[in-house]
């Protein structure tokens, strides 16, 4: 692990996260939890992707890429002094059309965040069951080294895929 302490750290909070069981949360809580990571998500999604798209705007209104213009007819040497066709729009005002769809895209992602995130309290409960019927007599305890352990190696695994990506 390349920050040992700080990997020590993580499990450490993932760890005494799961001691606490959200069974106990009030619905406010619950609700909050499954839907403000996903709005902050879809907020965060929807301004990336519409600053580049306008940055990509502004990048091939100035001639600068242009990244639909076909490679065969940039590398055409047949001596012909014609510029190569672009398929950049002309227009100065940009349709709607792109911002909607990127928005929807950033939606779909907020989406997707707290339904995981619905989904991962159902997950969690039905584990913390699953242990009771199976004689564990402090399964949120048994959750939390899970949890804590489960960070460390994913950690460790990561440090790996790192280490062998800089290699080649």
């Amino acid at each position: 692990m390349k920050n040992l302490p700080l990997s020590l750290a993580l499990a450490a909070l993932s760890g005494a996260l799961t001691l606490k069981s959200p069974a106990g949360w009030s619905p406010g809580v619950r609700r909050a939890f499954v839907l403000a990571p996903g709005a902050a998500t879809g907020i965060i999604a929807a301004a990336a992707l519409l600053k580049g798209a306008q940055k990509g705007r502004e990048l091939a209104a100035a001639g600068r890429v242009d990244l639909v213009t076909p490679a065969a007819s940039k590398s055409d040497g047949a001596g012909s002094t014609a510029p190569p066709p672009s398929y950049v729009r002309a227009d100065t005002v940009p349709s709607r059309k792109p911002a909607i769809a990127l928005t929807a895209l950033a939606g779909a992602v907020g989406v997707t965040v707290s339904g995981v995130l619905a989904l991962s309290l159902v997950v969690d409960e039905r584990i913390e069951t699953w242990l009771l019927r199976h004689g564990t007599a402090r399964p949120r305890l048994v959750m939390a080294v899970i949890a804590a352990v489960t960070s460390l190696a994913l950690d460790q695994m990561m440090d790996s895929v790192d280490s062998k990506d800089a290699r080649h």
